[in-house]
Formats: C-alpha cells, structure tokens, sequence
C-alpha cells in the first residue's frame, strides 16, 4: 500500500513539472499515458473526459462473468445489443403466417417487426389485393405482429389480414395466390441495452382519450 502511495505521489508530481506522464514507456503521447494492463481494486472515476469525434471505430468496454473488463468486439459476438433480421417467407399460403416459432428465447429477447412488404410468390409481382371473405364492401384489417409463446418459450410471428386471402390479377379477374411475405425484425438483447416493463392496462370505458399512468421508473 506505502508502495502505492508512492508511486501515485510521485506521478502527481512530475505531472505538476511535465504535461505528460508515461509508466512503461519514456515518450507518452497523453498526460498520463499506461504501457501493458492496469488493475483497479475499487472506483474510477472520470470528470470531464472531453468529446470525442471519432466515434465510428470505437469499443465499449464490458465486465465478464469473471469481473475481467474487456472490450465489446461486435463481430466476435453471437450477438449485438440491438440486432436487424428480415425474415423471409416463400410460397406463403393464401391466409397469411398465422404461427410461426422464430425460436428466440423470450427471457434473453425482446422481437419487434418494425416493417413487413408482400408480393405474388414466385414472380415478385406487387399487384396483390387483400380480399375479406365477408365482401368486396368490407375493409379488412392487418395484423403483423411479433409475440411471446409462453409454451415454447419463444418469440411467435404471426402476418395475417382479419378474415381475409390474399388475391391476384388473372387476366381479367382476381383469384386466391400465396405471397412472398418478408418481415424486417428488430432484436433487442434483454439486459444489455434495453429493459422490458410491466404491462401496462388501461380502461378507457368506451372513451376515445384518456391518460395512462406513468411506467415505473420514467
């Protein structure tokens, strides 16, 4: 410990003579400047580090399951904070994706489709219609949307239209055709960047506004 102390009073002093302070090496190129690793047993503290505009490049620096700091390499990871997926459905059936298991843990995972398109299976064609079994006069709602399946344990797509087939131009007339559905994902790692609250239900008895209450810890 005396050694220590010695050590950070010398430091301090010749940073109080010189601009520049190097260990293990004789031309730092900062004030204080550390040549191999470092070990610090309790806080470190910064004030004012300054801005940096070098930011593409840079590394976070993460704590390991053994309380080893390193640096967060994405491309050396299996995953990312925040990750991007588009999935991609061929041959899709008329009725749309009404299940499918994406295999994502939903204790690891939070899945949002951000973003769906669909187009006619096999030739690309945009000129597809939804059509309700109800009608030509009535308008169907989508519903493309990621959820958790607390059987599997799973994150469940489901890209469907309410009572509805997709539909294509033949000639003069519109029959049933499956579509290439495609649906951009985004992923979220739980506990490292994003953390997921309660649900939050709200009765708003027949009204078309209401206020809802404030989440937990905003």
């Amino acid at each position: 410990m005396k050694r220590l102390l010695l050590l950070l009073f010398i430091i301090l002093l010749n940073s109080s003579l010189s601009a520049q302070v190097g260990i293990n090496t004789t031309t730092p190129d900062y004030t204080l400047e550390v040549n191999g690793t470092t070990m610090i047993d309790n806080g470190l503290y910064l004030e004012k580090p300054g801005v940096s505009n070098q930011i593409r490049g840079s590394k976070l620096l993460i704590a390991l399951q053994s309380n080893e700091i390193v640096q967060y390499d994405i491309d050396q990871s299996k995953y990312g904070p925040i990750n991007y997926a588009e999935f991609i459905f061929r041959d899709l059936s008329k009725d749309g994706l009404q299940d499918y298991d994406t295999k994502i843990s939903i204790d690891d995972y939070i899945v949002t489709v951000q973003g769906f398109y669909y187009l006619e299976a096999g030739s690309g064609d945009t000129d597809v219609m939804t059509n309700s079994n109800n009608g030509n006069d009535n308008i169907e709602g989508h519903q493309i949307y990621a959820y958790k399946n607390t059987t599997t344990n799973t994150w469940f797509l489901r890209a469907f239209v309410n009572d509805s087939e997709f539909r294509t131009r033949f000639g003069t007339t519109f029959g049933s055709t499956p579509v290439d559905m495609f649906l951009n994902l985004i992923i979220y790692r739980k506990g490292f960047i994003s953390k997921e609250i309660n649900s939050i239900s709200v009765d708003l008895s027949g009204n078309e506004t209401g206020i809802a209450p404030l989440p937990a810890g905003f």
